[in-house]
């Protein structure tokens, strides 16, 4: 989604950010880490075992990659809901992340990046990644994990009201960032399944009615995937640009655009399922052997098991392991096998979990 040009000077001058698929077209090999431990902890009567070991920081952060330097808020919000969704208590770990972060929130709502300071410091050091999608995922994991919780209530609300100001009636789409023009697909899409997910629940539709009332109409938001990004299912499978300016066509950001709308509940059922084959039979062959992109994209694994598509799902997890081995690996990634080794408790062949 947005352009990060000033990620921190640390690390690079320009590295791309979409959760951590885009930095690895300039930062990959100055920020990889080391092979990644992985338990899955489960909601039911299996005993509990650690979760995102590697991944977490005993102040409560959640590093982008295994013993890492950054948080990328989007990104360990996200690994968060990706298990809790597929069954997994992630309650105390999203409780610990959730109060660390809230004191890094800006006044006017968006979070930074944060980035290790010396041996225990922790300061905000650029902007985050995709403030369109954070907003709601921030107020998804307090809505749907944290329910209750009255300082995470107050700070979704201020996310929403930053989230209005990003919305480009021009465009009729969300920007990345407040006063740049990069806007995104895939950012646009997640925004449009998690709003609808708010207003059609009576509690958060209620508590954030003045925040919502603010915000474009469904039926606008998908309209403007029509007329910014050129998405027409009937015509192609995938939107003809997927990034505001366009940029070039690759697997992030053109292969996986149609994948989120799967995600994201926006295309659903009979038609979902239609599209994810058109998608597989083009397209899975070289994601699983780990061809297209330096990253794994367990969200397309995500992706075939909603679309009732276990066979894929599992194959994901068998590669999952070596992946982790070569340090083709973050939190995200983390987050899909952990919920997809709970929610297919029997699948064959179950990977090493080292």
């Amino acid at each position: 989604m947005s352009w990060l040009p000033n990620l921190f000077r640390g690390f690079a001058a320009a590295c791309p950010a979409r959760g951590v698929c885009r930095l690895v077209r300039y930062c990959a090999g100055m920020l990889l880490a080391s092979g990644v431990s992985l338990t899955a902890a489960a909601a039911d009567s299996r005993p509990a075992t650690p979760m995102f070991e590697d991944f977490t920081v005993a102040n409560g952060a959640m590093t982008v990659f295994a013993h890492g330097d950054y948080v990328e808020p989007y990104t360990a919000i996200y690994a968060l809901l990706v298990a809790h969704r597929l069954g997994v208590d992630v309650r105390a770990r999203a409780a610990a992340l959730a109060q660390w972060l809230l004191p890094y929130q800006q006044a006017d709502g968006p979070f930074p990046r944060i980035c290790r300071s010396g041996e225990t410091q922790w300061v905000a050091c650029g902007p985050a990644d995709a403030d369109d999608s954070l907003a709601v995922f921030w107020c998804q994991l307090a809505s749907e994990v944290l329910k209750g919780d009255r300082a995470l209530e107050a700070s979704c609300g201020k996310s929403l009201e930053n989230l209005a100001t990003l919305w480009d009636p021009q465009r009729a789409t969300f920007r990345a960032r407040f006063g740049r023009p990069e806007a995104y697909f895939a950012d646009n899409v997640e925004v449009i399944g998690a709003l609808g997910k708010l207003r059609a629940r009576p509690d958060t539709a209620a508590r954030y009615a003045r925040e919502l009332s603010q915000l474009p109409s469904q039926r606008l938001m998908l309209d403007g995937l029509a007329s910014s990004y050129g998405y027409n299912p009937a015509v192609a499978l995938e939107p003809a640009r997927a990034t505001l300016p366009p940029a070039p066509y690759g697997f992030y950001p053109n292969v996986v655009a149609p994948v989120y709308l799967w995600l994201c509940d926006v295309t659903t059922g009979s038609q979902a399922a239609r599209q994810w084959a058109v998608w597989k039979h083009r397209h899975a062959e070289d994601w699983l052997a780990g061809k297209s992109d330096h990253y794994p994209w367990g969200v397309i694994a995500l992706a075939a098991y909603q679309a009732g598509d276990r066979e894929s799902a599992a194959a994901w997890l068998k590669a999952s392991a070596a992946w982790r081995a070569q340090g083709r690996w973050n939190v995200l990634e983390e987050g899909v096998r952990i919920g997809l080794l709970h929610a297919m408790p029997d699948t064959a062949d179950r990977p090493n979990m080292q």
